[in-house]
């Protein structure tokens, strides 16, 4: 009997138990061993690392895998050197240095594309009041963001009034005057911030909304779309709707199409965005190289239902509903890199 292929994954911090079940789910589902284990528990021969059996996670010492699914993603980075040197003759994704790419070198790549740079919105880097102000005059309401956050954290908008600024930190106001603005301007360069145009994209109850698409390459190399998922602000003063002071919901991605678009699923809208969110992944690993295996786009859509891209996030996509959705691309394609590395005669 052949022996069944082992996957690990590797992470280094706090992780959803629930993924680690979905991935051991879906490796079992493609006949594959799996466990997950620290980057601080390789050793020189044998990895200390959890596995479920018998619906308990237990530790154990572990051979080394036969394929890697990389969910600490910090090659290059030097507190992780001596892990990835130990594992780099094993088989593994995302290959690209460090978590990820910033916001403005993704847009930048994405404005080279006729099509896509379309759904790009209007931005700056934040540099001269001047330009801020202006920027602010043409667009009325804005959105700061950091270029290497995630998650929504250190998010602010702004609106113009009254020939000043107020700033919104989605828990507290602020007012910045006209003579203020060189305060602000320099206080937003100095934490690397840039500046969006702030997309209406809410329900007909009011309540601001992002789409997820999680695209995942499979087990034949090819960009799926893993899962469609909504986030609500149902607090609709907050437009971030991951913000950690919004109430957050969410739907199902019917009832979603029903109410937002007045259409079934696969209808003309979900055609739309899938052949738009495809066409991105597709787009970026030809103009990047590659490296990577899994993207999440945060979508919107304004009054007239047109796609806006509010951020193409390619260093670790999470999910709060769609654990197993996620894990089963992941595991497919894992073990599609394993077969790939196989010598032929093994094959």
């Amino acid at each position: 009997m052949n022996q069944k292929p082992l996957i690990g994954m590797m992470l280094d911090w706090s992780t959803d138990v629930d993924f680690f079940r979905a991935c051991a789910v879906a490796a079992a589902y493609y006949g594959a061993d799996f466990y997950y284990f620290r980057t601080s528990d390789i050793g020189d021969h044998s990895i200390t690392g959890t596995k479920l059996e018998n619906d308990e996670w237990i530790s154990d010492e572990f051979p080394y895998p036969d394929a890697i699914y990389d969910y600490t993603r910090r090659r290059e980075v030097p507190r992780f050197e001596e892990a990835y040197r130990k594992i780099g003759h094993i088989p593994m994704g995302h290959t690209i240095k460090g978590r990820s790419m910033t916001k403005s070198k993704v847009y930048r790549i994405i404005q080279k594309d006729k099509q896509l740079k379309q759904s790009l919105i209007p931005y700056m880097t934040v540099r001269e009041a001047e330009d801020l102000f202006t920027f602010m005059q043409k667009h009325q309401k804005v959105i700061f963001k950091t270029n290497g956050g995630f998650a929504g954290q250190k998010i602010l908008t702004a609106e113009l009034k009254n020939d000043g600024i107020e700033l919104f930190d989605q828990q507290y106001l602020h007012y910045f005057t006209k003579d203020d603005l060189s305060r602000l301007s320099e206080m937003l360069k100095s934490k690397r911030y840039f500046a969006q145009k702030l997309i209406h994209s809410v329900t007909p109850q009011g309540h601001p909304f992002h789409l997820r698409v999680h695209l995942s390459k499979n087990g034949q190399n090819h960009w799926v779309i893993a899962f469609r998922s909504i986030s609500l602000s149902l607090n609709p003063h907050i437009s971030i709707t991951n913000s950690k002071h919004t109430y957050r919901g969410t739907s199902t991605w019917g009832a979603f199409l029903q109410n937002q678009y007045n259409e079934e699923e696969n209808g003309p809208m979900q055609q739309m965005i899938d052949d738009y969110s495809l066409k991105m992944a597709n787009y970026l690993e030809e103009a990047t190289g590659g490296g990577f295996h899994e993207i999440a786009l945060d979508l919107g859509t304004d009054d007239h239902n047109r796609i806006w891209l509010f951020e193409a996030g390619i260093g670790l996509p999470g999910t709060l509903y769609h654990q197993l959705q996620m894990a089963l691309p992941a595991m497919a394609y894992t073990l599609y890199l394993l077969k790939k590395a196989a010598p032929k005669s093994s094959l």
